[in-house]
């Protein structure tokens, strides 16, 4: 079963709104990694950069990933960055948490207005899909402490039992 998180937001325009953050399944994740080490290398992922990931050496990864996120260009990432959005949902009545609609680029402004919110979510889905790198100093950790708001109280987020 893919593991979720219940996050609520707790401040700003979508202060009580409440979402459900899904992981993606293990053939879809695959593939967006794929999709995005090659764009984030244009094509030529280097050896050392493909070793790092065979071994889990989630450190020395992030270092790699972080040094080509200069090169990027947004035609290659846009659908990528998109795609996250799948692996979110809005609960429109937290008593009924099986109740979702999921989102999507279209209805997206339908279900969010703070654009720290969308951050949020989409940091959300990449800690949830990667966070498999390890704990502590792994990539979910890191891209909790650079992206994750909540040392500012705006979210806060739970996993189910």
């Amino acid at each position: 079963m893919l593991e979720h998180r219940i996050i609520t937001i707790e401040t700003g325009r979508d202060a009580g709104k409440v979402y459900r953050v899904t992981e993606m399944p293990a053939s879809k994740l695959e593939k967006w990694a794929a999709r995005a080490l090659l764009a984030l290398f244009a094509g030529d992922v280097p050896a050392d950069v493909v070793q790092m990931a065979r071994g889990s050496n989630a450190a020395a990864l992030v270092g790699n990933v972080m040094a080509g996120l200069g090169s990027l260009r947004w035609e290659d990432v846009e659908p990528l960055y998109d795609e996250l959005l799948t692996c979110v949902a809005r609960v429109p009545d937290p008593g009924r948490p099986e109740v979702v609609v999921p989102l999507v680029p279209a209805n997206v402004d339908a279900h969010v207005q703070d654009v720290t919110t969308l951050w949020r979510l989409r940091a959300e889905a990449l800690e949830l899909c990667f966070g498999f790198f390890g704990i502590g100093g792994g990539l979910s950790s890191r891209l909790r402490d650079a992206l994750h708001p909540q040392a500012s109280g705006t979210t806060k987020g739970s996993r189910p039992a």
